[in-house]
């Protein structure tokens, strides 16, 4: 493979392992029956089609404001600790390789990003897992990270792309970017970046580290 000068990383199935369908089965166990035909747990967790979900990916409502439109179809007797829970379920846990890995892409002079869809609590659960609770501990694995709520950008739109081409001051001849979804993907390659598709801890082996 060829040797690149900057790695860009998806989060969610690539760097951090988790399971969706734990986070809309909780969300099913507390969505009222009577409101189900307003918004389904799938819904909720796939964004696209819901614009509260896509706003707050995007940093546009507050994390309490986002519990207030969850609690808004939740049976009654739901607590926001309850709703903040199930909405967290589905991150799982960095395995210890991904990080080593993470650590000697850097000892080789090389620079590594995060860039990721995702939203103020998801963020604060993933550094309270899996950081300790200190957001500096897991900046500490990157030159730089960038993500969709800071940002009120998210792929595969090619704003964000180049925001971050911009930002980090990348050579796009000299980067790949790794995503576990293959729209995010082709947009990495039509911004210039070499892209490749990966679930897991696959790109380890694919980098040979």
């Amino acid at each position: 493979m060829k040797d690149y000068k900057y790695y860009i990383f998806d989060q969610g199935n690539v760097i951090l392992d988790i399971n969706p369908q734990l986070t809309l089965d909780a969300l099913s166990e507390l969505i009222d029956p009577q409101k189900k035909e307003l918004v389904t747990a799938s819904d909720l967790l796939g964004g696209c089609d819901n614009q509260f979900v896509t706003d707050y990916m995007l940093g546009n409502v507050t994390t309490e404001q986002f519990v207030d439109y969850l609690m808004s179809i939740m049976c009654a007797g739901t607590t926001r600790q309850q709703v903040k829970m199930a909405w967290n379920a589905l991150i799982l846990d960095i395995p210890s390789d991904r990080l080593k890995a993470l650590l000697k892409l850097r000892s080789m002079g090389k620079k590594t990003f995060m860039l990721s869809n995702t939203n103020e609590e998801h963020v604060r659960r993933v550094v309270e897992k899996c950081f300790g609770g200190k957001r500096e501990n897991m900046e500490s694995y990157f030159d730089g990270l960038f993500l969709s709520h800071e940002m009120h950008l998210c792929k595969p739109d090619d704003e964000i792309f180049q925001a971050v081409i911009n930002a980090a001051g990348i050579a796009v001849e000299d980067a790949l970017f790794i995503d576990d979804l293959g729209k995010n993907v082709e947009a990495g390659r039509r911004n210039g970046i070499d892209s490749m598709l990966s679930v897991g801890g696959s790109w380890i082996k694919e980098l040979g580290l």
